[in-house]
């Protein structure tokens, strides 16, 4: 099991953070796995953007902010009639995959991916797109921003992921923050 599925199980178990939309597309993620990835090629680990969302049991697309981070790049090796966009903010695009996603026993769907990250996308990604024969659904920089990824520092591990990020860390690990390190969603240019 790799960092992402470890830190998709502690979410699902841990949904008093998320939001009731991010909680069944977490819950979804834990039991999809990469289409078409070869389980037996661990590739080294770079800075990857974390893609990751699906389509709800009354057919409603559901993506999530995206987090740049160092891990495993793990992407569709198939195509499909769903498509995940990176887009600038006069629409220019900067990125595309095509993929299908995996089934989930409740009848939704869902999917997970980590593409190599352009570090020029820190300040050119404005937005993501997913699309599919359902329809359109956006995260924007500041729907992004509005979520955090919390990181152990000492392991590397993703520790919990939070949909409001106005509200602060949880007590537990705000009991502790030298040890983490914190992203928010969607990269943000620095300062």
């Amino acid at each position: 099991m790799n960092g992402l599925e470890t830190f998709l199980r502690r979410v699902a178990l841990q949904t008093r953070f998320l939001a009731p939309v991010a909680a069944v597309a977490a819950a979804a993620l834990v039991a999809v796995p990469v289409v078409g990835q070869d389980p037996s090629h661990e590739p080294e680990e770079s800075t990857v953007l974390m893609l990751w969302g699906g389509v709800r049991v009354d057919g409603e697309l559901v993506l999530e902010p995206a987090f740049a981070y160092e891990g495993r790049v793990s992407r569709p090796v198939a195509s499909g009639d769903y498509r995940v966009r990176g887009l600038d903010d006069e629409g220019e695009t900067l990125f595309s995959i095509r993929f299908t996603p995996g089934e989930i026993s409740d009848g939704s769907k869902g999917f997970s991916y980590s593409i190599p990250f352009d570090p020029a996308w820190t300040e050119a990604l404005d937005r993501l797109e997913l699309s599919g024969p359902e329809g359109v659904a956006t995260v924007d920089r500041e729907a992004g921003a509005r979520a955090m990824m919390v990181i152990d520092r000492a392991t590397g591990q993703v520790r919990s992921l939070l949909r409001n990020a106005a509200a602060g860390l949880p007590a537990e690990l705000a009991a502790d923050s030298s040890g983490v390190r914190i992203l928010r969603g969607l990269p943000r240019p620095p300062g």
